[in-house]
């Protein structure tokens, strides 16, 4: 299984090239034209997907985690706002709950993406016949 760390938070993606169009000219000129993929630079193919893919991840995980941090927030609150008004408390609890939602919905995301990203590099791996660390 593929194992990734980040660093810094990430919210947006940003195109390999600068834009949409110019990222799928990127990995259509690595391609290259045959339909067999026998014009196709696998490793340099392979780097651009990686690349691709950790950005992806990378913005699932700050997702997750920045709605990790709220569901924990909103329900510590709602706990506490509960001895002051009970009204107050409920609205807080709401916005956990909606919160872990969200946060299971990054993480199927993550896992799926994961899977996703490991099937991918197999099969490069079999293209090219060589094995390729994953990390």
């Amino acid at each position: 299984m593929i194992q990734r760390k980040f660093n810094k938070l990430k919210f947006r993606r940003t195109y390999i090239g600068g834009s949409k169009q110019r990222e799928l000219e990127i990995f259509a000129s690595v391609q290259g034209t045959k339909e067999d993929n026998s014009e196709c630079d696998w490793f340099e193919y392979r780097r651009l997907l990686m690349q691709y893919c950790d950005e992806n991840l990378n913005i699932i995980l700050s997702w997750r985690y920045v709605f990790n941090i709220l569901r924990y927030g909103f329900l510590i609150l709602g706990i506490l706002i509960s001895f002051i008004n009970p009204m107050y408390s409920v609205v807080a609890i709401i916005f956990g709950l909606i919160a872990l939602v969200l946060f299971q919905i990054q993480k199927n995301k993550q896992i799926k993406r994961l899977a996703e990203y490991n099937f991918s590099l197999d099969v490069i791996n079999r293209e090219t016949g060589v094995e390729l660390a994953k990390n």
